[in-house]
């Protein structure tokens, strides 16, 4: 869990505190918040104070970006569907104009069901890896 303590002019300092209740997984937070200081580092170098606006797409582009040890976006894991990313939706991609809302919450429905599976496959993936 990454929480801002202050901001410099100088530059971003912000303090890290790990309260998972998962001891085990404090190696998983600490790398997922070294991606998520540095997309902020990257994308505040001309606006320092801007944090806060541009946290919400950092951690959009995190969660929607599949990891190397799963194979899958943390996204999905958690709902069970992979992201429409706002492209898609301003430039009516082929997702946006076949899009059937009956059709969707059947799939949705099955991705669901599916979704322990994909989670147990992600597991095994990153133990491999570890």
């Amino acid at each position: 869990m990454v929480s801002v303590g202050t901001i410099s002019e100088q530059d971003l300092w912000l303090r890290k505190s790990y309260e998972s209740e998962h001891p085990q997984a404090n190696g998983q937070v600490e790398a997922a918040n070294k991606v998520i200081l540095a997309g902020l580092k990257k994308r505040l170098q001309d606006a320092k104070g801007a944090w806060a606006e541009e946290l919400p797409q950092i951690l959009w582009a995190y969660r929607t970006t599949p990891q190397s040890a799963t194979g899958e976006t943390s996204f999905r894991l958690a709902y069970g569907i992979e992201a429409m990313i706002p492209v898609e939706i301003n430039e009516h991609s082929p997702r946006v104009s076949f899009y059937d809302e009956v059709g969707n919450i059947q799939g949705n429905k099955e991705e669901l069901e599916l979704l322990p599976e994909v989670r147990e496959q992600a597991q095994i993936k990153e133990a491999v890896l570890n």
